[in-house]
């Protein structure tokens, strides 16, 4: 009986944490947020951060300010912390109406 116990336990375990492993990356004009956190993070914060936890899906949510370089940094900082990552969702906010981004301000 507790052999079927322990074989149960063992079964469910591993699908219960996959399920808590899921964070989001905020990427901003230049900088970087993670969940719900209010800390900004710079590039090697942010890579420096992401090899300290652990998750097997992320959601990048990039903001219409974001710089090109800044959600490429986002995604070699997610390759090097975690390479074998399987599912990434990409999600963009913001609009053009909405904007107020600081380099589009100093273009004109």
């Amino acid at each position: 009986m507790r052999k079927i116990f322990a074989f149960t336990l063992f079964l469910l375990v591993p699908f219960t944490a996959i399920a808590d492993e899921s964070i989001t990356i905020y990427v901003k004009e230049s900088h970087y947020l993670i969940n719900d956190s209010k800390t900004d993070l710079t590039f090697s914060e942010l890579e420096t951060r992401l090899k300290s936890l652990t998750f097997s899906a992320v959601t990048v949510d990039v903001d219409y300010c974001a710089e090109p370089e800044t959600l490429a940094n986002a995604y070699l900082a997610l390759s090097s912390a975690q390479p074998e990552l399987k599912d990434i969702k990409l999600n963009l906010s913001g609009s053009h109406e909405e904007s107020t981004c600081k380099s589009q301000a100093q273009a004109k």
